[in-house]
């Protein structure tokens, strides 16, 4: 049992480095006299920009969690304890609104933008209104994704294929909105996850969860794009007749056996499929706009459109949104926070036979972290115990 409570520990660990970094920062820079107040703003804005990624992946996977917005001691830290939910999120809210106010709207590859931050605080907006938190704040992300849709660099790509080129030649494409950026090689800014997630390239079978390949409607071509159901294992030689996650299988050095494929953190068409889908709640039905950025992403992938007949309400338009993000944003790390947000977690894990419930949706408090300063201070998550 320990081990599996510590299996969160990386991810905690990291989080709160990148956090502490940017307390930091944000503590300093006022009094370093080189930069200017316009290039000093910049700064503190991508500084709290990473603060609230940070924050924002903390609270959904472990909830109520220790909330430090100042340089602090190890000796400090350990006595603050977890703070309620409403505040972290008040925090990642005020801070994304600040890199909005203050970041570049001019991409430079690899650099925040305020288009980043508006679309990363949509998401906090939609996550908040989900089921999870009921707070309905669909109104708030309406602006800040039509910004991005009608005012931003981006556009929607014509070909799902050509967004994940295996040549790696469009990922810096026309769709990237925020990448997390990665050069192979042996200093560190590699990726693993080629190693961990594709069975080309690693010792192992990776398997996929019952219902993935078959979640595809027939003619999908984004199934072919995302996933081969034979492969050979570029490592050891061997051909496997299971299906893997090839989606990002492009810039791998099998010289050194690491990659330096970017990952997309936030694309066009999932701000467009946010959209669609905070218009619908909005307006409680299916407007016929929502309808068309449906189709539109369906009609790329080679699917025939629905209409009002298929999705005649709000709860048919749910489920066929839920479809279709599965399918679109297929290993971009979004299903399991969609399943959260929209209550539907417990409910499609029992259906692939898991003995899911109400505390599955949080992860468990890493152990190691909960042994420095006891119970009082961190308690565990429920079903943890």
């Amino acid at each position: 049992m320990k081990f599996l409570l510590n299996t969160t520990s990386a991810m905690w660990n990291r989080l709160y480095l990148i956090i502490a970094k940017a307390n930091i920062l944000l503590d300093r820079i006022d009094a370093v006299q080189k930069f200017d107040e316009a290039t000093k703003s910049r700064i503190k804005a991508e500084a709290r920009f990473f603060r609230a990624e940070a924050y924002f992946a903390l609270v959904r996977f472990f909830g109520a969690v220790p909330l430090v917005v100042h340089e602090t001691t190890s000796v400090e830290a350990m006595a603050i304890g977890r703070t309620p939910v409403a505040d972290v999120f008040k925090v990642i809210e005020d801070d994304y609104r600040f890199g909005v106010a203050n970041l570049p709207t001019n991409p430079t590859y690899g650099r925040i933008t305020k288009y980043a931050a508006e679309g990363e605080l949509a998401r906090v907006y939609v996550t908040l209104s989900g089921k999870v938190y009921n707070t309905n704040r669909w109104a708030d992300a309406k602006p800040l994704l039509e910004d991005i849709l009608n005012t931003g660099p981006y556009k929607f790509s014509s070909s799902y294929q050509q967004i994940f080129a295996k040549d790696g030649s469009n990922e810096k494409g026309e769709e990237v909105i925020l990448s997390a950026i990665f050069k192979a090689g042996g200093d560190g800014e590699s990726s693993e996850y080629l190693n961990q997630f594709c069975g080309l390239y690693n010792g192992f079978v990776v398997t996929l969860e019952s219902g993935v390949l078959g979640s595809f409607e027939a003619g999908d071509l984004r199934k072919d794009v995302s996933i081969a159901t034979t492969y050979t294992n570029l490592l050891n030689g061997g051909v496997y007749n299971n299906p893997t996650n090839i989606k990002f299988n492009y810039k791998y050095d099998m010289s050194i056996k690491n990659s330096g494929n970017d990952f997309p953190v936030l694309r066009y068409t999932d701000v467009d499929l946010l959209y669609a889908e905070t218009l619908a709640e909005i307006a409680n039905g299916v407007p016929s706009q929502s309808l068309d950025i449906l189709n539109k992403v369906r009609t790329r992938a080679g699917l025939p459109s629905l209409t009002v007949t298929n999705v005649p309400n709000i709860a048919a338009f749910r489920l066929a949104m839920e479809k279709e993000r599965r399918s679109e944003l297929m290993f971009e790390c979004v299903r399991w926070f969609d399943m959260v947000r929209t209550g539907r977690a417990v409910e499609l894990l029992k259906a692939i036979g898991k003995s899911a419930d109400d505390t599955w949706l949080l992860f468990p408090i890493p152990q190691t972290e909960i042994d420095k300063v006891g119970t009082n201070i961190l308690p565990q998550n429920p079903g943890y115990q």
